[in-house]
């Protein structure tokens, strides 16, 4: 598991409260134009905190979560975000 993981594991334990996985695609992304560093990573996080927002709201506090991150850690960043009932209804 790469420190950035580990990193963004640790940003987003409060927020998600059923699942969280995380995949680094990075070596999907090399050389990729305007990438100045930083990894590209996929997200699936479930969590309560999700009931009753948007899906935009719901991204908002996951990006809040990791902002320290998006400042040179992470170049981009692709979220699945989910409330228990619609992960469990998939």
């Amino acid at each position: 598991m790469s420190h950035t993981i580990k990193r963004l594991k640790t940003a987003l334990f409060p927020l998600a409260s059923i699942h969280l996985d995380i995949q680094d695609d990075s070596a999907l992304h090399v050389g990729h134009a305007g990438n100045t560093g930083g990894g590209h990573f996929s997200l699936t996080i479930v969590s309560e905190a999700f009931d009753g927002l948007s899906l935009l709201k719901r991204h908002r506090l996951v990006y809040e979560a990791a902002s320290s991150l998006m400042k040179s850690d992470i170049h981009a960043l692709s979220i699945k975000a989910f409330t228990p009932a619609e992960y469990h209804s998939r």
